[in-house]
């Protein structure tokens, strides 16, 4: 995102856990087969399609599944919410009976909260996956930046937590 790409596909087949000084503790997304530049719309670039819709359909984002040409960063946060939702919950979070009912789904119904299939979602991580599902682009988060600030936080919180109870690792 840095660099202004959008990926259009994010989910789990397409993050890998790597190891880095003999733990595994980086991610690193892979397949950059749908990446796309931001669309400079002065410029009457057209980049796909309209009303094409690429990308796996249970990860999309409200805009890629109603077929919306021009997305930013906040498609993929997005979808990556999704793949953050489902491991907090082992469940599917947009499951149609078909691609379609999916992506129906994904358009018109606001996303569980993770803590009615996980009561042991902390709530600041519930906070911050439904703030990336948000349905309205203005109260999503638009930075891949500000999801990593305040995932950041949160960990710094819970391992202060954790010191101040002993259970340091």
């Amino acid at each position: 995102q840095a660099r202004g790409l959008i990926h259009r596909d994010i989910k789990p087949g397409n993050i890998m856990v790597c190891e880095r000084g003999g733990i595994q503790d980086v991610a690193k997304l892979l397949d950059f087969g749908l990446v796309l530049p931001p669309v400079d719309e002065s410029a009457g670039e057209k980049l796909s399609q309209d009303g094409a819709v690429t990308g796996t359909p249970a990860y999309l984002s409200p805009a890629q599944a109603g077929g919306q040409e021009s997305l930013d960063a906040r498609s993929d946060i997005f979808s990556l919410a999704i793949v953050l939702w489902e491991m907090c919950t082992t469940h599917r979070l947009f499951r149609g009976e078909n691609d379609l009912a999916t992506l129906q789904l994904i358009i018109n119904e606001p996303p569980k909260h993770p803590s009615v299939f996980n009561p042991e979602v902390p709530p600041e991580i519930e906070r911050i996956i439904l703030k990336a599902l948000s349905q309205d682009l203005a109260n999503r988060y638009a930075t891949a930046e500000q999801v990593q600030h305040d995932l950041a936080a949160f960990a710094v919180q819970a391992n202060l937590e954790m010191s101040a109870a002993g259970l340091s690792a």
